[in-house]
């Protein structure tokens, strides 16, 4: 399970009580753990499941549209910890159980993924698992509601195969336009036509930005149909770090980054999707601070991660934007402001990337002092 923004249909609706919808409990054990006004009806949670779990995870409400969705019946259920509809793996490594525990401390738990019905049809569902409390405060039950999603899913999967197909037949013709242009330079600085040569030269930008952007479609569609693969090595990340640092300081003359390293064991990961992201980071730190000459490189050993950050000393992020700096196709106030060029995809790639390891990318930063993406890596 994965954690995220809560739903726009629970952002829209009143307090969440109103979305329980005909509770059902057939003993009358539990019966008076759900208040009666919590058996209104609310037009919009017709088609949600909606079940109720004590502390446990014990099933003690379940609605018709959960059982229309599911295929159980609320008599098969009550009673039973909601674990059961998990897979055995997730079982072993409590993932219900931390889902609650999150729940708990933040309030609401949010995830996505393939829910099976009784009869072993699968549909895609988004669940939304938060407390509710007494009114002094203590604990009384948690709504789990679930919403099918499959459609939406289908949709977005055929939006995702599209820009695959697209990008795909950008590719070549772009691939082509800078093999010539290259070719056009070199005979320009033969004829030492400096004018036509700076304008070749700028179409050549154009291509190189145009390339970019091809490429992340490409990486955002494998990742949309869940086609991406990682081919794992073992390699040192010092000296992987130094040689992006050493290739990528020819690149920029207006920035000097430095690169540090402490003892570390080597890492497992998949070496090429990592240098994406490193890459993808530093160029966000030499664009976004134009007005500084420094970035800073690290790799450490901490808790038996290696940690990998890089800082810069631009203008910071902004608070508002912090929380939704690794959102697809975001792209801050100040990057629009400053006309700095962008697709709001490198960030979010770069985070499924990490995620793919099982690992975190994080970002603190200060407005006027500077921001710092870290991320960790698997010991091997």
């Amino acid at each position: 399970m994965v954690t995220q923004a809560l739903p726009p249909c629970v952002n829209r609706s009143p307090p969440l009580l109103m979305a329980i919808l005909q509770i059902r409990t057939p003993t009358k054990k539990v019966d008076h753990k759900i208040d009666r006004q919590l058996r209104i009806l609310f037009d919009t949670a017709s088609e949600l499941k909606v079940c109720m779990l004590d502390r446990g995870g014990r099933i003690i409400g379940w609605n018709k549209s959960a059982e229309r969705l599911t295929g159980y019946m609320a008599k098969e259920v009550i009673g039973k910890n909601y674990s059961c509809f998990t897979s055995k793996e997730e079982v072993q490594r409590r993932v219900f159980k931390k889902a609650l525990a999150i729940a708990s401390k933040r309030g609401h738990f949010t995830a996505e993924g393939i829910r099976v019905r009784k009869d072993g049809s699968h549909f895609w569902g988004r669940t939304l698992i938060t407390p509710m409390n007494n009114r002094d405060g203590s604990f009384k039950f948690f709504v789990l509601i679930t919403m099918n999603i499959s459609r939406e899913r289908e949709v977005a999967q055929k939006r995702e195969e599209y820009i695959g197909i697209a990008s795909h037949e950008l590719k070549n013709p772009v691939a082509t336009l800078s093999l010539y242009s290259e070719l056009l330079a070199k005979r320009l600085e033969l004829d030492r036509n400096k004018e036509n040569l700076r304008m070749l030269r700028d179409i050549q930008g154009q291509t190189a930005r145009l390339t970019a952007l091809i490429n992340d479609l490409l990486v955002v569609g494998t990742m949309g149909q869940g086609t991406m693969e990682l081919h794992k090595e073992i390699f040192d990340p010092r000296t992987f770090a130094k040689h992006i640092v050493r290739d990528f300081q020819n690149t920029t003359l207006t920035h000097k980054i430095t690169c540090t390293t402490t003892g570390t064991h080597d890492v497992r990961a998949d070496k090429e999707r990592i240098s994406q992201v490193f890459i993808n980071l530093l160029t966000n730190a030499v664009k976004y601070s134009p007005g500084e000459k420094r970035v800073i490189v690290r790799v450490a050993e901490i808790r038996g991660k290696c940690l990998i950050s890089i800082q810069d000393f631009g203008p910071g992020i902004k608070k508002a934007d912090q929380s939704k700096i690794f959102t697809r196709f975001f792209r801050s106030a100040g990057a629009e402001a400053g006309n700095v060029s962008g697709s709001g995809l490198g960030l979010y790639i770069s985070k499924e990337i990490i995620k793919m390891h099982r690992e975190r990318l994080t970002m603190k930063s200060v407005v006027g002092r500077g921001t710092t993406f870290a991320f960790t890596l698997p010991l091997s």
